[in-house]
């Protein structure tokens, strides 16, 4: 299998044998992208939360100070047990270490308290920050009025990179935070008592502590990019053993074996690459730490020497050597993967929304689209090309659709059909030309209400996993607001009735409420065909909302030919009074048009109805002849099979 069919839209392609020479130089570009990338998702959820941010941070301050304060507290203890035992606990020292014990159930009480606290806050900001940037991400998508962010190949990679936040998992970010302020501020209070009872062991120790976290931390991000393709590849890999979308296709060619050893040998891979590159990272990290151990083996030494020959304190003693357990938080690496998983897509989802911006009008054109078409939709010299393809697919093309009346579109494959119906809705602008409705340039009208006056199947419509009553009220989804839930039933089982899906309702177990996916409880799965009707109740839907302009685009790829005969019989009434486009490769479907055009090469090539296209003997002809052929082909084929 080519290694392109691993391939995630918008992920850079790299070489997958590593450079050694520029291991340097690209370990310290990773480091930097890394710190800007924390420094960024900082940013935002400061921004974002100051108030929540700022109480988990005082929160996270105070926890891991806490347990300084408790060494203390010993230390105290310890100095006073002496006077208490000669003197007893109504002695001076006795009473002290009453009051002492107090302070320390307190502390103790208190840890306690700041700890739950901190968690409880620090899960409602994981989650509000886990809806705050996917509810970004979601509003910049749709946010652009037309497909530029999925069509654009820059705009698409840029899209597939900032969609993806939702793997990452971005609050974690938040618990990551909480984690790494907590042992920060627990080392440092460490290092600040070590510093009041005898401050060589701070300099001494803290400094060796610090030097060994920004190694690990170095170690555990120290990766060229040249192992990057074969994870994503096993993450691919993955994806296919674990989604439905392919598990029949799995199964029926026996690919369960090879998916799994292949996964395998990409993650094998991943690993061997990973420890390769951090090997010659870990000798210094141990090293470091061998320095920091026998640093620590040192100070105990002497500061016991000390002790015992009266130059320190016994409390004194309990109280660093607490702290210098304390100290060995300054290293720590506890929360930086969750820090790392939840700000590395912040920068994406940022990128993101400037491209993005560049795509939004400044000013949304506000003449309202009510009412029209009255007479025509006009293109005029229309010139329309997708980005990143040399070749345009309109070039000054014209065509007049009247209103009122029904317009065939037919072509081969590529000549532009689908393209058509995008830039008659709007989601599409052309580059040169222009559109007209009644007169009205299409870019000069509101985009919302123009496409309230549209409604259209496209040849891959939604299956929406939600109940029928969704599914086709989506037509004209205010409606389902409709307190009268009687009232918004009868408008969809009277756009069921006139599309032909009445009796897909009644054969449900939930009636409207029934869910069309089985991956929810009592729910169920249609058929192509089924599904097909239901995007049409949904057209109806919006065309009983007010809609004047209906578009089928390929209304009857999914229908056996019953129900194709069926929706020939209904298509004069579905398209009565409504200026209708039919785009379909099925003859049977166009020929009852009032008009049928043909497309090639980007413009139109024939122009009429289906007798007059007969009559000119042109392409319509041979295309339909070819069609008419087959079909009867397949009926002698079929009859001679049932004799």
């Amino acid at each position: 299998m080519p290694d392109s069919a691993f391939d995630e839209p918008g992920d850079l392609r790299v070489d997958r044998t590593p450079d050694k020479s520029g291991d340097q130089q690209d370990n310290h570009s990773e480091n930097a992208h890394r710190r800007s990338a924390r420094r960024a998702a900082l940013g935002v959820l400061v921004r974002a939360f100051p108030g929540w941010t700022g109480l988990l941070a005082a929160l996270a301050v105070l926890g891991g100070a806490l347990p300084s304060v408790f060494a203390l507290l010993v230390g105290r203890l310890v100095d006073l047990v002496p006077g208490a035992v000669r003197g007893g606990f109504s002695s001076p020292d006795g009473r002290r270490i009453v009051t002492t014990l107090v302070l320390v159930g307190g502390l103790l009480l208190a840890q306690e308290v700041v700890r739950m606290v901190r968690e409880l806050v620090s899960n409602e900001l994981y989650r509000r920050f886990d809806e705050y940037l996917l509810s970004r991400v979601m509003a910049t998508i749709l946010g652009v009025p037309r497909l530029d962010l999925f069509e654009d190949p820059v705009l698409a990679a840029a899209t597939d990179r900032a969609v993806r936040i939702a793997r990452f998992g971005p609050g974690e970010l938040v618990s990551g935070l909480s984690t790494r302020w907590f042992g920060l501020a627990q080392g440092l209070a460490a290092a600040a008592v070590a510093a009041y009872v005898w401050p060589v062991a701070a300099v001494v120790i803290a400094p060796l502590w610090i030097v060994l976290g920004h190694q690990l931390r170095a170690d555990a991000f120290r990766a060229n990019p040249f192992w990057a393709e074969p994870l994503r590849r096993a993450g691919y890999l993955k994806r296919l053993a674990t989604m439905p979308e392919w598990a029949k296709e799995l199964r029926i060619f026996g690919l369960a074996e090879w998916l799994v050893d292949r996964f395998g040998v990409e993650w094998r891979q991943v690993m061997e690459q990973l420890w390769r590159t951090r090997r010659v990272g870990y000798r210094v990290s141990g090293t470091l730490f061998g320095l920091a151990l026998l640093a620590n083996v040192a100070v105990v030494v002497f500061v016991a020497h000390s002790a015992l020959t009266g130059g320190l304190a016994v409390g004194s003693l309990a109280v660093l050597v607490q702290s210098m357990f304390g100290m060995a938080q300054l290293a720590s690496q506890e929360g930086d993967v969750w820090i790392e998983n939840g700000a590395i897509p912040v920068p994406d989802v940022l990128a993101h929304e400037r491209l993005a911006a560049t795509r939004v009008p400044a000013k949304v054109p506000t003449r309202t689209a009510r009412g029209l078409p009255a007479r025509e939709i006009r293109f005029e010299a229309v010139h329309f090309g997708y980005p990143g393809r040399e070749r345009p697919v309109f070039t000054d093309l014209d065509l007049t659709i009247e209103a009122g009346r029904s317009l065939a579109v037919v072509g081969l494959n590529g000549a532009g059909k689908t393209t058509l119906t995008k830039l008659l809705t709007g989601l599409s602008l052309p580059q040169a030309g222009r559109i007209l409705v009644d007169g009205v340039d299409l870019a000069d009208l509101d985009p919302v209400s123009w496409r309230r006056s549209v409604a259209a199947i496209f040849q891959d419509f939604v299956h929406y996993p939600l109940p029928a009553r969704d599914n086709i009220g989506f037509g004209a989804v205010e409606t389902l607001a409709d307190p009268d839930v009687a009232a918004v039933d009868a408008r969809v089982r009277a756009a069921a009735r006139r599309a032909g899906a009445e009796q897909i309702l009644d054969g449900l177990p939930g009636g409207l409420d029934t869910y069309l996916s089985r991956r929810h409880t009592g729910g169920v799965d249609l058929s192509g065909g089924q599904w097909q009707r239901i995007a049409l109740a949904r057209a109806m839907t919006a065309v009983s909302a007010g809609a004047r302009v209906l578009v089928l685009d390929e209304p009857t790829a999914h229908l056996d030919v019953r129900a194709e005969a069926d929706l020939y019989d209904r298509f004069l009434d579905l398209t009565s009074g409504l200026t209708a486009i039919v785009i379909s490769h099925r003859f049977s479907t166009v020929r009852r048009a009032d008009r049928i055009v043909v497309l090639d090469g980007g413009r139109v090539v024939e122009d009429g109805s289906h007798d007059e296209l007969l009559t000119a003997d042109g392409r319509y002809a041979a295309l339909f002849r070819t069609q008419a052929l087959r079909y009867t082909d397949e009926a002698h084929t079929t009859a001679a099979g049932d004799a």
